[in-house]
């Protein structure tokens, strides 16, 4: 949604069974990869401080047994362990668990916080550190809500409004004759010409805005349907009626990736294009060339231009 995490709280409540903090720190585990860094004492206080506004904040949204997990790019005591004791103390409905510990994971430092801070149990925290797994400098802290006899927070059904009976029609066209895979047509929403599929259990959102309703399926333009890379890279194989499979290296998929068209034997019509397998992205295949309708955003400069004739 991209909303301050205080719209959240105010329009949805303590609903959520997993919350992700990820922290905007300091950086101090980013300096080996990104070289000259702007960085101050001053500016870890700040982050510090930011950093406990927003993960209260966060707490608000965890149901009872959810978990909270809190994390950050910098080795600042001061912006990993304190930040968790001081958000302890006064969450006292959290408690940190230990999370399975895997090559390079290191425990979190107590001694490294105030002499009034400082918790053995500050030792489930994680630390990861970049000379000691492949990765930089990481903290991470996972808690967990103790239930409560009553459950906080209600669900609520999205309101909205479903396609009308023509956009309905121009979809069906297009799935009965591109896919094998069925969608729940009680679950799509148009919003500006795009169709979107709704996650199953959808939420009210009220006046939050929102980057994407749910699965974009693709759009509505003049009776005719186009669809969205995102529906290409969500199908399976055997969900598309037709596609195309190229191996990794092949001058095809070289091709597809810096947009080019190239030849390809079979019926018109669109089609998946597979990479080892994988959806890669659509085609749609006009007297033996597949037209290539890889986003432009995500194609190869032209320095990997292949000629297929």
């Amino acid at each position: 949604t991209s909303a301050e995490p205080e719209h959240l709280v105010a329009q949805f409540g303590p609903i959520f069974d997993r919350v992700l903090v990820d922290a905007p720190c300091s950086g101090e585990g980013m300096f080996r990869k990104s070289g000259p860094f702007d960085w101050s004492e001053g500016m870890v206080l700040a982050c510090s401080r930011r950093q406990t506004a927003v993960l209260h904040t966060a707490a608000h949204l965890v149901k009872p047994g959810g978990r909270l997990v809190y994390a950050t790019c910098t080795f600042s005591p001061e912006e990993d362990e304190a930040v968790i004791a001081h958000f302890l103390r006064e969450f006292s409905q959290f408690e940190l668990i230990d999370p399975p510990r895997f090559a390079g994971f290191a425990a979190g430092r107590p001694s490294w916080v105030e002499a009034d801070l400082a918790d053995d149990n500050l030792q489930k925290c994680v630390r990861l550190w970049p000379h000691q797994f492949l990765g930089e400098g990481h903290f991470v802290a996972v808690m967990q809500q103790i239930e409560h006899d009553k459950p906080q927070g209600l669900r609520k059904p999205l309101g909205f409004t479903p396609p009308g009976k023509k956009e309905l029609a121009v979809w069906r066209a297009f799935a009965d004759e591109v896919l094998q895979a069925k969608f729940d047509e009680e679950r799509l929403l148009l919003a500006n010409g795009r169709l979107y599929l709704l996650p199953e259990l959808a939420l009210e959102t009220g006046k939050l805005h929102l980057i994407r309703y749910g699965l974009l399926l693709g759009e509505i333009r003049k009776g005719y349907f186009r669809p969205d890379h995102a529906l290409a890279l969500a199908l399976q194989p055997d969900e598309a009626a037709d596609c195309v499979n190229f191996a990794a290296d092949s001058d095809e998929i070289a091709a597809y990736w810096q947009g080019l068209d190239f030849p390809s034997a079979g019926p018109d019509g669109w089609l998946l294009v597979l990479v080892d397998g994988f959806a890669l992205g659509w085609g749609k295949r006009v007297n033996g060339r597949l037209k290539n309708h890889y986003p432009r955003g995500l194609r190869r400069n032209r320095d990997w231009r292949v000629e297929i004739s």
